[in-house]
């Protein structure tokens, strides 16, 4: 049996892999010939030292701030393709809901954070709204434009046999508005990451990553805050990685043609 070539592939993660490997060599190279002091910036070497050793205080926190941030991201996105999917259809909704959800937007998300603390506590309830709020606008305006973006011969043909409002939405408008949908998602499930850790930042007392940068940054253990970052940096490739896949794997079925019943 042949084996697969795997050369597109390393094509593409060889030189991302040499390029962290040549500034992790670089800054170590500084720290040591500068005799950098370790308050200020520890050796990489410190730090994957720590990571190793570690690795499960690491993970542990790492999948409390990942279940937070997925929490986030399914509130959010669901939330916004509701509403985006009403927006659609409606100008007078339009009119009455987006600008109310572009003030949010631009209103700095930490403002908002010891709001939520004061109504739902210090658990994990304010970390999740904090992940879904900072989501749901990218969410919102590419599923608007995607729900739109449809054949104008395609939704004439569909009024034309009297399709129902459900079945042009189901049949066209949500098959329009997947790539929007997915182009989205790989903006928000980042976004989310960072509103959960700006979130367990503000209630360091419950675990989590943010909560762990924010403890070791206090007693000046950079080593160990640098391990938390590259936890989290781990976290947020994987998340990446699994949207693509799941756009990848999504837009095949899409493609696939339907057996005749």
């Amino acid at each position: 049996m042949a084996l697969p070539d795997l050369r597109p592939a390393l094509s593409w993660i060889l030189p991302p892999l040499i390029a962290l490997l040549l500034f992790a060599v670089s800054v170590e190279l500084w720290v040591r010939i500068g005799e950098v002091s370790i308050w200020i910036m520890p050796r990489p070497t410190s730090v994957i030292e720590n990571f190793v050793s570690d690795f499960g205080v690491y993970f542990r926190e790492g999948m409390q701030t990942m279940a937070i941030s997925l929490g986030g991201l399914a509130l959010g996105s669901a939330a916004a393709t509701i509403l985006a999917a009403g927006v659609a259809h409606s100008q007078i909704l339009e009119r009455a809901v987006l600008p109310i959800a572009i003030m949010v937007k631009v209103t700095p998300v930490v403002a908002f954070i010891p709001l939520f603390i004061i109504w739902l506590g210090y658990g994990w309830e304010p970390k999740v709204a904090i992940a879904a709020l900072i989501t749901y606008f990218p969410v919102l305006i590419n599923a608007i434009a995607g729900f739109r973006d449809v054949d104008p011969r395609m939704h004439d043909f569909f009024r034309s046999v009297d399709a129902s409002t459900w079945e042009v939405f189901r049949h066209l408008r949500l098959p329009a508005a997947v790539p929007y949908l997915f182009a989205s998602l790989k903006i928000s499930v980042t976004l989310s990451l960072i509103g959960a850790v700006v979130a367990e930042f503000f209630a360091a007392g419950q675990g989590g990553l943010g909560a762990l940068i924010w403890f070791e940054q206090n007693n000046l253990r950079l080593d160990r805050v640098f391990a938390a970052v590259l936890m989290l940096t781990m976290i947020g490739v994987t998340l990446s990685t699994a949207v693509v896949l799941a756009e990848r794997l999504f837009s095949w079925r899409l493609d696939q043609p339907v057996a005749a019943s």
